[in-house]
């Protein structure tokens, strides 16, 4: 309560100086700036100490979030643990026998389950049970089966913090990327062609750990050896449907996976045509009010969250870093949280796994670079550059690449020298993390395609 008397105090005195000084108003100097932003620092030193407290705990908790579900994945997956990343989302069952992997890059659904005491009718029932949930109207069902962040949750309620974000049902953009839930769902008629082909494989002596059992929707069935596939297990007729069948390319393939201890029986799903305009399209108006609102271009915005996410509302990191633009909660988070509603917090997963609130202080946040922290670069293009490097590597990096000090003021200066085009290549050459390097080429060469969209608002 006391910080935020402080914060109204200080707001009090910038609204009292915009109307007795008109100057200031319009026109403020970098010495107002500078003044402002030592007020800010003093005004809130004793709140970064409680939010770099806080932090810590976020860290420690990720962390054993993701050491104690890997552990109990291991017991059913031994070498086959998958997680969320940036572009992916994967979701288990209670059990943690069926698992759906959704790459938001690559535009696939993967629903595996394992095959006990070849039980496939069972592993039948497990995929279609996770398909409902997959393809569920809202994203209730989807929480449920990341237990990445339930885990998550559970570290940081041990700690005593307790996020006070209230979360709201979202529609499921999945529902959108996939076939309607009746076709994905596995038929008694395409087991029975699984189990059909595993006798005729098993007759055939052919060692369990080569084999992959393939089906699809139009009920062709096809034996594959991944090694090598010997003529007798396959007639003619067959091997020139497996060539049609390759060059169709269904939407849906179901799979027997024989291994050594186990098989898995796997649902392939591809999204539908053209997917990645529903992605964009689902967030879009909250992307052009944001663009607006901040003065960062669409074109911007579009081509950081492909970069950073791959358009995956639930996009996680081990920085940590979540969501749509993969906000890291101490640093872009709390600064962005500042800036849009004049109080420094360190938010929730939750909360940055909503679209609008991630793209709100995504956006904020990128228009804090430009226009606060890079402000005396005077050639706009450069500053641009050096937004995005910064957006990825943080400010003090992007100052250290240029003058080997994390100090801004010098920075610019040496910037203020050079043309856009030797910024541009100076950074391609010096940045020291070849991830930051490869995300500068990505943000330039994918905001190109967005173009488009800055133009269409200029026209409004």
């Amino acid at each position: 309560m006391k910080n935020n008397n402080l914060w109204l105090a200080l707001l009090v005195t910038v609204n009292f100086l915009l109307v007795i000084n008109p100057i200031f108003a319009t026109a403020p100097s970098e010495q107002n700036f500078d003044d402002i932003d030592r007020m800010l620092d003093q005004q809130f030193k004793q709140k970064t100490a409680d939010i770099d407290s806080l932090y810590h705990a976020y860290e420690k908790a990720i962390d054993d979030a993701y050491k104690g579900v890997t552990k109990k994945i291991k017991v059913q997956w031994p070498k086959s643990v998958k997680l969320p990343t940036k572009s992916t989302w994967v979701g288990y069952s209670k059990n943690l026998q069926t698992r759906t992997i959704v790459n938001f890059e690559e535009g696939t659904l993967v629903i595996e389950s394992k095959v006990e005491n070849n039980n496939l009718n069972l592993a039948k029932q497990e995929i279609n049970v996770m398909a409902e949930q997959i393809s569920s109207s809202t994203t209730a069902s989807i929480e449920k089966l990341d237990i990445l962040s339930q885990s998550f949750k559970e570290k940081l309620g041990q700690q005593g913090i307790k996020p006070k974000h209230k979360k709201t049902a979202k529609n499921n953009i999945l529902k959108q990327l996939l076939p309607k839930v009746e076709v994905l769902k596995v038929t008694n008629a395409k087991v029975s062609e699984l189990a059909l082909v595993t006798t005729i494989v098993t007759q055939k002596n052919l060692h369990p750990s080569s084999k992959v059992l393939v089906t699809t929707q139009e009920n062709t069935v096809v034996a594959i050896n991944s090694l090598a596939k010997p003529h007798s297990l396959v007639d003619k007729k067959t091997e020139s449907k497996e060539e049609k069948l390759a060059s169709s390319n269904p939407q849906i393939k179901l799979e027997l996976i024989e291994k050594p201890h186990h098989s898995v029986l796997k649902m392939t799903v591809k999204f539908v045509n053209n997917y990645q305009k529903v992605l964009l399209a689902n967030n879009f108006d909250d992307v052009k009010r944001f663009s607006i609102k901040y003065d960062v271009p669409i074109s911007v915005i579009l081509a950081i969250i492909e970069t950073e996410s791959s358009y995956n509302p639930r996009a996680i990191s081990r920085v940590p870093a979540f969501g749509l633009m993969q906000l890291v909660p101490k640093t872009a988070g709390v600064d962005a949280h500042h800036y849009v509603y004049g109080k420094k917090k360190i938010v929730s997963p939750d909360y940055l796994f909503d679209e609008t609130n991630n793209l709100q202080l995504g956006t904020a946040y990128f228009k804090l670079l430009k226009s606060r922290y890079l402000r005396k670069i005077k050639d706009p293009r450069s500053r641009f550059y050096c937004a995005v490097s910064s957006y990825n590597t943080g400010v003090g990096n992007l100052a250290k690449t240029f003058t080997g000090q994390k100090n801004l003021t010098k920075a610019a200066k040496k910037i203020n020298t050079m043309t856009s085009q030797q910024v541009y290549q100076f950074l391609l050459t010096n940045l020291p993390a070849e991830e930051t390097r490869n995300y500068l080429k990505k943000i330039v060469a994918r905001r190109a395609k967005y173009l488009h969209f800055d133009n269409a608002i200029k026209e409004i």
